[in-house]
């Protein structure tokens, strides 16, 4: 019976606990040479403070690496959930030859955060886009991923995903539509036959 109790209540725990999780998505699925590779990196499954709350999230740090042969660094956007309120936030960009690291320190109240973030299951903390320059298969990868909650705690739980991308070889095919006047002039002559033989 003890042990029946035991891991009920290990299974309860494990429930309970979850780590805030950072993720990317990307703008497509698979991409060619000139596309735009744009990734939004997304944080979801926010952990609780000790009241059963949903933590507010006031400052985030991680880092970015990419095969640089196959995608270029062009541009960085932050998103607007930590820079509110008089006090704003400070936003750092860190960029080097296959790599970049990403951090903002919101200065705002704790009211003025939980004004935009609460109810939120997932939110964009910033979006980067890459031009594709060549073909073949890489992995956007995350590292010294941390975050901290409006009172200077850091989470205690976090885990990130990193994204596999792919460029296929060769440029798409255009396939020349006929001219509408055409089409519209074929149909006149088949209704003008049918007039005919009627």
């Amino acid at each position: 019976m003890k042990k029946i109790i035991l891991l009920i209540t290990l299974l309860f725990v494990s429930l309970n606990s979850q780590a805030t999780l950072l993720s990317i998505n990307l703008n497509q699925d698979s991409y060619q040479i000139g596309d735009v590779l744009t990734a939004d990196f997304v944080i979801s499954e926010i952990e609780e403070d000790a009241s059963a709350f949903q933590k507010l999230l006031a400052t985030f740090d991680f880092n970015i690496t990419w095969d640089n042969s196959i995608i270029e660094f062009t541009s960085s956007r932050f998103g607007n959930k930590l820079n509110v309120g008089d006090g704003g936030s400070e936003q750092d960009l860190d960029v080097m030859a296959g790599s970049l690291g990403l951090s903002e320190l919101s200065s705002a109240w704790w009211d003025e955060l939980l004004a935009v973030q609460d109810g939120l299951s997932s939110f964009v903390l910033a979006s980067v886009d890459f031009i594709v320059i060549d073909n073949g298969s890489g992995t956007l990868d995350l590292s010294n991923v941390a975050f901290g909650d409006d009172s200077g705690d850091a989470f205690s739980d976090v885990s990130s995903s990193d994204k596999a991308y792919s460029v296929t070889s060769g440029n798409p095919v255009d396939v020349p539509e006929p001219a509408s006047i055409v089409l519209v002039l074929m149909a006149l002559v088949l209704l003008l036959r049918q007039q005919k033989t009627d």
